[in-house]
């Protein structure tokens, strides 16, 4: 079939509907077409050592951000700037958040760079306002992060933000699409129980009306080994198909989307 579009309908995992691609960008573009009010994008991030590929947020500003087609107005980005008016707790909670999440440097580059590339396009871009009383929640008595905290906290504040946006009549309203661009945990729309706390998913679908939609980004090469991951039916099947040389697009259930990227050097099927 032309461009490699071909539909499988629970052929491959019993029910969980995959659509395959000969790029990235036709898949963000199948994605686009709903034109939700909210479009939270999550990605699995690159962590220090892995291997040297493409990561989600490349992907995203080199494909993604094009096949919008003027589709969006506005986009929150989960990351804030340093201000050096909160002293030493500024200091100490972004480096316990560096400690942590043990991106490589060049991930704050990569932020940079798509922020240019949506405001080239068009869109207004948002990042969120850490105060010094937020930095302080964010660290345990010992002055490492608090995980728990950091995650209510970051959730509180893409929400907030979203609905700022929102109520300022600039994007998440009809014809007028709000990206958010985060981690693959927040955007959620229908949380396990454990990361319900963590989601702004299903508040923001009630806010839209159900014009909220989620939107999961997976390079193979950073999660292939990904036990959650894996223990999902459509996973495995999901990773053959890029394995192929193919994008996918996975569609568990309505509102819910997963890009997996294909393999950078396409790998032999396993026999």
């Amino acid at each position: 079939m032309s461009a490699w579009l071909l539909v499988l309908m629970g052929a491959l995992d019993g029910g969980t509907p995959m659509t395959t691609f000969a790029s990235p960008g036709k898949a963000f573009a199948r994605v686009f077409e709903a034109r939700p009010q909210i479009l939270g994008v999550g990605e699995y991030h690159e962590l220090e050592g892995a291997p040297k590929v493409p990561s989600a947020i490349r992907h995203f500003t080199r494909e993604g951000l094009p096949a919008l087609d003027g589709g969006a107005t506005s986009m929150i980005v989960e990351t804030w700037m340093m201000s050096g008016r909160c002293g030493e707790v500024e200091k100490q909670a972004v480096k316990a958040v560096e400690k942590t999440t043990k991106r490589p440097v060049e991930t704050e580059d990569e932020v940079t760079t798509m922020m240019g590339r949506a405001f080239d396009l068009g869109l207004k871009n948002h990042t969120l306002l850490i105060t010094c009383a937020d930095y302080e929640s964010m660290l345990d008595a010992d002055k490492e992060l608090d995980a728990e905290k950091s995650l209510l906290l970051m959730r509180r504040k893409v929400e907030e933000k979203a609905l700022e946006v929102r109520e300022n009549e600039e994007g998440g309203l009809p014809g007028k699409m709000l990206i958010l661009y985060g981690g693959a945990l927040h955007n959620d729309l229908e949380p396990s129980a454990s990361d319900a706390p963590y989601s702004f998913g299903p508040s923001l679908r009630r806010e839209t009306g159900g014009g909220y939609v989620e939107l999961d980004l997976l390079v193979p090469e950073y999660v292939e080994k990904d036990e959650e991951l894996l223990a999902l039916p459509w996973f495995r099947p999901a990773l053959e198909l890029a394995r192929a040389g193919k994008t996918v697009l996975v569609q568990p259930s309505p509102g819910v989307n997963v890009i997996v990227f294909s393999y950078t050097r396409p790998r032999p099927r396993r026999r």
